[in-house]
């Protein structure tokens, strides 16, 4: 009889140790897990993938230095490839590395630190902003025409800087590449040079040279090669240094830098 008193008496404490345990736990319930506020950010792509999508720009590097890399600035002119025939869009001036602005006849070039833009058919100059320390525009983004490839003085290593200017913005993102990748400096050399192609359409500088009574003139012009063609002169420069050519976007018309001789 007494046993079965002290039984009892142990099932009733363990009940009451059993309850006060799960009140406990209703009053300090353990955390539950949230997921992060912020996902996860994808990698960004490399410095090639981002570069090929610049007007003019391929996965086949062309020559890093050339003929017309002499060629500082000038005056700008223009060719029309279905009629072969060429215009000045400036009569004078300074200007350097002009490119096309996607889905409009609008160029964009660099005066001494100043961004301006021109209209093809007018030529009317609008001085946009101040790009100090860009010294060449490559091209315009096919996903983003307000972004533009901008090169830059290099680094202690020699190194170019690379970076994309928002016309809008008038700031410059700085694009980074890996300086031990072979790959990404290929592709640097290539951005140094004046060979770009578009789809099936390359255009570079050519030294050009004639025999004269004053002895042997040399100049550059600008040739245009498309894939089963022979190349075309399509500057036409006849002793004038001609250079730093880009191609608008629906390949009909070609600008380029006109460097009359003294």
């Amino acid at each position: 009889m007494r046993d079965n008193r002290r039984l009892r008496r142990f099932v009733l404490a363990s009940g009451v140790l059993l309850l006060l345990s799960g009140y406990a736990e209703g009053q300090n319930p353990k955390p539950k897990s949230t997921p992060s506020a912020t996902p996860q950010s994808k990698p960004s792509p490399g410095f090639v993938d981002t570069v090929l999508k610049i007007l003019g720009v391929s996965d086949t590097p062309g020559t890093l230095k050339g003929p017309g890399d002499e060629i500082t600035s000038g005056a700008l002119w223009i060719t029309d490839l279905s009629s072969q025939t060429a215009h000045p869009v400036t009569n004078q001036g300074r200007y350097r590395s002009p490119v096309f602005v996607p889905g409009s006849n609008a160029i964009l070039a660099l005066s001494g630190s100043d961004l301006v833009r021109f209209s093809a058919g007018s030529g009317d100059m609008k001085k946009l902003f101040p790009v100090a320390g860009v010294t060449k525009l490559v091209g315009c983004s096919s996903d983003d025409p307000d972004k533009v490839l901008v090169l830059a003085p290099g680094d202690a290593a020699g190194h170019p800087r690379i970076g994309l200017l928002s016309v809008r913005a008038g700031n410059v993102a700085p694009l980074a590449y890996d300086a031990s990748s072979s790959a990404d400096l290929q592709m640097v050399e290539n951005l140094e040079g004046w060979t770009r192609r578009y789809a099936d359409k390359q255009v570079y500088v050519r030294r050009q040279t004639k025999q004269a009574l004053s002895g042997v003139v040399e100049w550059s012009d600008v040739i245009l090669k498309a894939d089963g063609q022979e190349p075309i002169n399509v500057s036409q420069c006849g002793g004038s240094n001609c250079g730093q050519p880009s191609l608008s976007a629906d390949g009909r018309l070609l600008v380029f830098v006109k460097v009359e001789p003294e």
